[in-house]
């Protein structure tokens, strides 16, 4: 899953679909899809929106680009960057990120599938391991069964997922989602481990949170045939 972390003053602006894009530097590549931002001072407060573009350009470029000449001279807007990125210049290449609104209720089935699905697979990879990240993802209430029929709680998958060997992830597919409320889905696919063992069917519901992020309410995994 796509994560860029952002200073907490800014959040409310994204949340309130005010905030449609933001300008990086040296930092990890972005591609088009679902992206996180995480807030810088508390991991587990997040929010999902989809990229829809990446425009690469000098910083010296970013106002006219942006449309905001009058706002943000050049001055201005180096002052500004280099809160974050002390070295930056104006002539340094810059990656402005367009994205969509948090993705909420009213998000389109292709794309809350799209950030779904993204969400459900960084369980069964290197964020698995991430405490902060499982805090975030994982409702207060949730509970899981197991594919071997164990009931466990949130504290339970946590304290597990966290602390198990690091190991190749499962091999995930045929996402399908239903749509079950405003602020539900379940999300229904297939894993096998990568040398065609432990075949499962799983489910995942995910719940809109009132911050309006996605969280998995519950997930149960079933023996299913290779």
């Amino acid at each position: 899953m796509q994560t860029l972390s952002i200073v907490p003053r800014l959040l409310p602006e994204v949340r309130a679909g005010h905030k449609r894009h933001t300008i990086r530097w040296r930092e990890r590549t972005i591609s088009p899809g679902p992206l996180c931002y995480i807030n810088a001072d508390d991991p587990q407060d997040i929010v999902n929106v989809r990229v829809t573009g990446v425009a690469r350009m000098p910083l010296s470029s970013v106002a006219e680009y942006l449309g905001k000449s009058d706002e943000w001279p050049d001055a201005v807007l180096l002052e500004g960057m280099r809160e974050h990125y002390p070295e930056i210049r104006l002539d340094s290449e810059v990656e402005v990120i367009h994205h969509s609104a948090p993705l909420g209720k009213e998000t389109d089935c292709a794309d809350l599938l799209a950030l779904l699905t993204h969400l459900e697979c960084s369980l069964h990879q290197q964020q698995r391991h991430d405490r902060n990240w499982l805090e975030a993802l994982l409702h207060p209430d949730f509970s899981e069964i197991t594919r071997s029929g164990v009931l466990v709680n949130r504290e339970e998958t946590i304290n597990a997922l966290s602390q198990e060997p690091h190991a190749p992830g499962p091999i995930a597919s045929d996402f399908r989602l239903l749509i079950t409320g405003d602020d539900s889905a379940t999300l229904i696919y297939r894993t096998i481990l990568p040398d065609g063992t432990r075949a499962a069917l799983r489910s995942s519901c995910w719940v809109l949170s009132a911050k309006g992020c996605w969280q998995m309410m519950f997930h149960q995994g079933t023996p299913a045939e290779s």
